[in-house]
Parts: C-alpha cells; structure tokens; sequence
C-alpha cells in the first residue's frame, strides 16, 4: 500500500488522535448505560483511560492515522480488524493483570467498547474524507521514466481531476510526498535518478514502483505484468497455498448454511413467483468452470427466456436483453437471482467471496489467448468479486480481457480484510445502482504488455 510522508501524517495526527479519544470514551459510557444502567463513574473512567491510550498507539501503529489507509476501503476494513484483534488482546490482558486494583473484571462491555467505538472509527474516517476539502489529501509526486511516458501519466491524473488526490509536480527539494519510479529505467538512468532517490531516502519520503502506483490508483494489475510467468511465481502461487484457503471455506460453510436457513422462505416465495408470472422453470442451470480447473453447474433463478445461451458466448447484450423474462430485470438489478448460489457454496463448488465463474464455453476460447488466464482457477469462484464492485457487467470479450486484469489483483491481495471489503462494496452497488466503470488508464503502461488479441476471429474459428 502507498504510504504518506511522515510530514503529512502529523499535519492531522493530533485531531484524529483526539477524535478516537472521545470515541472510546464515548463507547464506554454507552456501553456502561446500556450493560449496568447506570451513570459511568469515576472509577470506571480511571480504569480504562490507560487502556485508551494504548489503544491509541495500536491505531497508530496499524496506520490508522495513514490518510492513505483511510482513502482505501479496504485497507481500511484491515486496519480495524487488526486493530479490534489488538486491542481485544490488550483489554483482555490488561484486565486480567489489574482487576483487583481497579475492581473491575468487564467481558460484554469491553466487546460493546470494541464493537462501537471501531465502528464509529470507521464512519467519522469515512465522513471526514467526504466533509474535508480534498485538496488537503493530495499528494505531490515526483515520476522518474521517460519523458513522454512521464507526461502521459501526469495527464491521465490531471484528467482524473482532484479524487485522483495526486499532483505531478517538478522535482525540487523539499516539497514533495511521494516518488513514483519506473524500475527498468531508473537501472538504465541510476546518475540521473540518484539525487532524487537519495534526497527520498534521507527525509523519509516514500519510493513507489510504477506498476505499485498503477495497482493503488485503478484497482487491478497492469497488463505489463499479467501476462508474465515471472510475475505469477511471484505474486499469485504462494497466495494460493496460503492457510486463509481453509479459513476462508469453514466461513463460507457456515455462513452459506445459515444464509439458506434465514432466506428459505425467500427462496421458496421467489420460485413461486416465478413460476407464476414467467411461467418457465425457476431455476437454471449452466455448466461453469471452477476451482483448479473442475467443471461444476451453476445455480440461478431465471432471468432468460429458455434457449437463451443458444448462440453461444460473447454475444451482444442488447441480444440478451430481449430474450430476459418479465421479472428478469427486477431479479438482476437486486441480485436475487444469484441467491440459488448459496447452495453452490455450501457444497465447495463457490466461495462468497472470489473471481466470477465463467461459462464453460467462454473459457475454451479466453483460456486459448488470454495469458495466464488460468491462474483465476487457484481460488474458488464466487458470488462475487474484486471486478464485480470495479467493473461493469458485459459480454464483450475484450472487456474479459480487462475484467482478467481485476481478478489477478484479487488473487495477489487474497485476504480476508479484502474478502470483507469486497462484500461491504457488493451491499452497497445492490442498493446504490452505479453503472460507472472505471477507466483503464492503458496510457499509464509500459508499451511491452502482451499483444492485442483478435478475439473475435477465435469465436469466429471456433464456434
């Protein structure tokens, strides 16, 4: 993750310091109420100002004062997990150790503490970055490349506009926050990239590579690398093997069998109205390509008139349209035609959580051009994903391509505080239509990516 210079985090330490003071001390008395029913007293305040202030210093630890973390959903969402589990620990321990002197032994009301006060560091985090002028949050670069590559990107951030929060500037010491280099030409050019690199190094002023600053400012891996087997050892194979894997599908176990319990009346009332109004069977069936490779059939509630996905793939989506049953939009812009999918998770086929599976038939033909494409398989598909929440839904093939891009950034961050983003973002695009997709930033690119693909003379070839 980018990080700010230590500059521009003590310009607004102290304030959010104080804010999450009161918060905890806010939490405690809410707590106190709702637990004991009665007014906090000062013993009870004593007790947990030392706790406080070591709460404190976790958040500043885990880079909860980082504007940087607060500007990113998900590492946000980390950031406060982490910071609950330590500060979880410390109260336990802490009460532990001192329960006598302080006649003080809270179980539920230190939880109740944890549960509020970092929810309320989420929102007043979230509400600041809204309500504080955004030009307080830029960060002045300084880009070591090619010229013309170095005005291509600093255009693409002046289009951006101001919730890019970056500002290319002209190197000049001091009075700059962050250096973004190209590695392969600061090697080739190291006499005239050293003076910048050092004066970074001596006052603490984060070095970025390119392709790091391209993942943080679009959300997905630069085509320069995706189609690299080098990069894929580096970044995608040990994430596969990593004991989240088993972690991740005890959850999506439970929470998919006690999803189908809450949803069962739900479930039976949508297969009835279907039924009834489109008249053509509830549920569909699609042969799909999962983890490592296995085949195993998909799960939805009906949407399209029977024979849709006779054409085969990749055909236009105004084609598809007309052939959606009257309820279909409805099911589709609320999701609830995805909830049959519950069942494929509960089975092992799916995960709540991971990249889309595709259709049996798109895959033939993504898997022939499309490098690396295979390396979606190393975790479990799922309901949703990383490109679900940061890319629009289509048919065309050259959007897989780009689609592709997103889901290897979800295969290189694989974690559970990016599964718990991904999931937040997912509720909230239910609720919130947005058709918006971000842009692809192709400029920002090195011009040694894989070659275009033609991917409409391969459908042509093999269909």
């Amino acid at each position: 993750m980018i990080g700010l210079s230590p500059r521009t985090l003590g310009r607004h330490l102290p304030l959010a310091a104080a804010a999450d003071l009161s918060l905890f001390y806010g939490a405690l008395a809410l707590s106190f109420h709702l637990r004991v029913s009665t007014p906090l007293s000062a013993d009870v305040f004593l007790a947990f100002s030392p706790l406080f202030l070591l709460w404190l210093a976790a958040f500043y630890a885990l880079g909860l004062y980082d504007v940087r973390v607060v500007r990113d959903f998900v590492e946000l969402i980390g950031g406060l997990f982490a910071a609950a589990l330590a500060c979880g620990t410390m109260g336990a321990i802490y009460f532990y150790l001192f329960a006598e002197a302080f006649q003080q032994s809270p179980k539920t009301l230190l939880l109740l503490i944890l549960a509020l006060s970092h929810l309320g560091a989420f929102a007043w985090r979230r509400l600041w970055l809204w309500a504080l002028d955004v030009n307080l949050l830029r960060q002045r670069l300084v880009f070591l490349g090619e010229d013309e590559q170095v005005r291509r990107m600093e255009n693409e951030l002046r289009d951006e506009g101001p919730a890019a929060g970056f500002v290319p500037m002209t190197w000049r010491a001091p009075g700059f926050d962050m250096v973004v280099a190209d590695l392969p030409w600061v090697e080739k050019n190291w006499p005239a990239a050293r003076a910048v690199l050092s004066h970074a190094v001596l006052h603490h002023v984060p070095v970025v590579s390119l392709d790091a600053f391209y993942e943080t400012l679009t959300g997905k891996v630069s085509p320069a690398w995706a189609g690299r087997p080098a990069w894929a050892i580096e970044h995608v194979l040990p994430r596969a093997g990593s004991s989240y894997a088993f972690v991740k599908r005890v959850g999506d176990a439970a929470a998919a069998a006690l999803l189908l319990a809450l949803l069962l009346p739900v479930l039976a009332g949508l297969y009835a109205l279907i039924a009834a109004v489109d008249r053509f069977p509830p549920l569909y069936g699609q042969p799909r390509v999962g983890f490592l490779g296995r085949e195993f059939v998909l799960w939805k509630f009906r949407t399209m008139r029977p024979g849709a996905d006779a054409d085969g793939p990749f055909r236009p989506g105004r084609a598809s349209a007309r052939r959606a049953t009257r309820l279909g939009k409805l099911l589709r812009r609320f999701r609830l035609d995805e909830l049959p999918q519950l069942w494929n998770v509960l089975r092992g086929d799916m995960s709540l959580v991971g990249p889309r599976p595709e259709w049996t038939k798109e895959v033939e033909i993504l898997e022939k051009r499309v490098p690396n494409y295979h390396l979606r398989h190393l975790v479990p598909p799922g309901i949703t994903g990383w490109a679900q929440v940061y890319y629009r839904a289509t048919n065309d093939p050259k959007d897989s391509i780009e689609k592709h891009h997103y889901d290897l950034y979800y295969l290189k961050h694989f974690s559970f505080a990016l599964d718990i983003g991904i999931l937040l973002k997912t509720a909230k695009r239910v609720l919130i239509r947005d058709a918006r997709m971000r842009p692809t930033h192709s400029s920002l690119l090195r011009p040694e990516g894989p070659p275009d693909i033609d991917i409409g003379s391969i459908i042509s070839r093999d269909a």
